[in-house]
């Protein structure tokens, strides 16, 4: 049975395509497309496809496009292969089963794209199920809720899962980018049961790992290092953003100001330490690894990407915090930082307020 929620989906096999070069209200070159004489696209103009403008003819690109592959999502380009591709490609039947039963969603801050090929304002796939994770340690703030995201592709024969990571208090998300938690589950039919079924599997494995691992980074110093880098962060989506809101403004302000060991230890370290990076990793700061965790994921999640502090630069960075680290928490006696300092206290743990 049709899902009347789903908006329409078409793909256009062995296209034939027109292109044209277009100039940007920036005055940046575009490249515009025209599949099969009625669909329309215009790329970026740091997509490829517009970059290949700059070295080849519009004729010349519409070669290597026709012959394509063209899926569009409620008439809008989602995603494509050019005519050389010779890879997998789902049937219709397939497409629209997928459609129906791992979904179509409009993309919001909180969807997750596992394919980067993609295009548009929607994505392939949704939120499977939701998992709560409690650490005791935390109090209030130790509220968490673990998600496990599917998604599919047109042109891709397994069905990729995604984890979200969110606390509760603070809506702060971090996406998980381990393999462990990248699984690509194989489907040729019962969708639905078998992707119930590895959903069971993949959730348990996470939650275990990952509510282990966030009750042990209120124990651990963070380094030097690590401090600098949600500062620098922090100064990138403060300095590069084109459009930036009071709100934003004040939270970044915050970060850099709670974050900099250069303001906060320097009558305990030498100068070296701050600017030798090697050294910085190695000594401990004057937060713990959850402050940290919860400055990053406050920045992801709460104020605007830029080229320079992307969402997936931020969730490399607290993967690295929640699953890669070694506690140097010992190395240093000069000072040890609380089991909970006063950053993750759950009154302080919203930093816009």
């Amino acid at each position: 049975m049709t899902n009347s929620n789903i908006p329409s989906i078409e793909m256009v096999r062995h296209a034939d395509v027109e292109v044209e070069g277009v100039t940007s209200r920036t005055g940046k070159n575009q490249a515009r497309i025209l599949v099969d004489g009625n669909k329309e696209h215009i790329f970026p103009p740091n997509s490829r496809v517009s970059k290949a403008l700059k070295t080849s003819t519009p004729d010349e690109v519409a070669e290597r496009l026709t012959g394509g592959n063209f899926f569009f999502v409620d008439e809008a380009l989602h995603s494509f292969r050019d005519g050389s591709y010779n890879g997998f490609i789902h049937s219709d039947g397939n497409i629209q089963e997928l459609a129906e039963v791992v979904g179509v969603e409009r993309t919001d801050k909180r969807s997750v794209r596992v394919h980067d090929d993609a295009h548009g304002s929607y994505t392939l796939g949704k939120k499977w199920s939701d998992s709560p994770i409690t650490i005791p340690s935390y109090n209030e703030g130790g509220e968490f809720n673990s998600e496990l995201h599917f998604a599919w592709s047109p042109f891709v024969r397994t069905i990729n899962s995604a984890f979200m990571l969110y606390r509760l208090i603070c809506a702060n998300g971090l996406r998980g980018l381990r393999s462990f938690m990248s699984t690509r589950v194989p489907l040729e039919n019962r969708f639905e049961e078998h992707l119930e079924i590895a959903n069971r599997q993949i959730q348990n494995k996470i939650d275990g790992v990952v509510s282990r691992r966030l009750g042990q980074m209120g124990n651990e110093m963070a380094s030097v290092g690590e401090l600098q880098r949600v500062n620098e962060f922090a100064g990138k989506r403060l300095n590069d953003a084109i459009d930036i809101s009071d709100e934003e403004l004040q939270r970044l302000h915050r970060i850099m100001d709670a974050s900099s060991p250069e303001l906060h230890l320097n009558e305990i370290y030498r100068g070296n330490v701050f600017k030798d990076r090697a050294l910085a990793d190695q000594h401990p700061g004057h937060l713990n690894v959850f402050d940290v965790y919860n400055m990053s994921t406050e920045i992801r999640s709460h104020t605007g990407a830029t080229e320079s502090a992307s969402d997936r630069s931020l969730d490399m960075f607290g993967n690295d915090l929640v699953f890669d680290r070694k506690d140097i928490s010992n190395r240093s006696r000069r000072f040890n930082a609380p089991s909970v300092s006063s950053f993750s206290d759950p009154d302080k743990a919203f930093w816009g307020v």
